[in-house]
């Protein structure tokens, strides 16, 4: 347990960074689906904005998911990096 807390302590900054730019990312996502409700038209830039938050969306949580992955093989005793398998 106490090898996990130090893991997440070592990647706090890193967690924090995927965190701020998700929040970021669903806040662009949520102002582009909401220009198009209002105005009821799609334009080039607004479909833009989607597909480019839901991809930032999609990495950032990929980032934290491989970072609680690590922490749990940590956890079990299994190996952490390639070179240990």
């Amino acid at each position: 347990m106490d090898a996990v807390e130090r893991l997440t302590n070592l990647f706090r900054w890193e967690r924090m960074a995927y965190l701020t730019m998700t929040g970021l990312s669903v806040a662009i996502l949520l102002t582009s689906a909401g220009v198009l409700l209002v105005q009821k038209k799609a334009g080039y830039a607004e479909i833009t904005g989607l597909f480019g938050s839901s991809g930032i969306i999609t990495y950032t949580t990929g980032r934290l998911l491989f970072m609680w992955n690590q922490a749990l093989r940590l956890l079990a005793g299994e190996p952490t990096s390639p070179k240990q398998r």
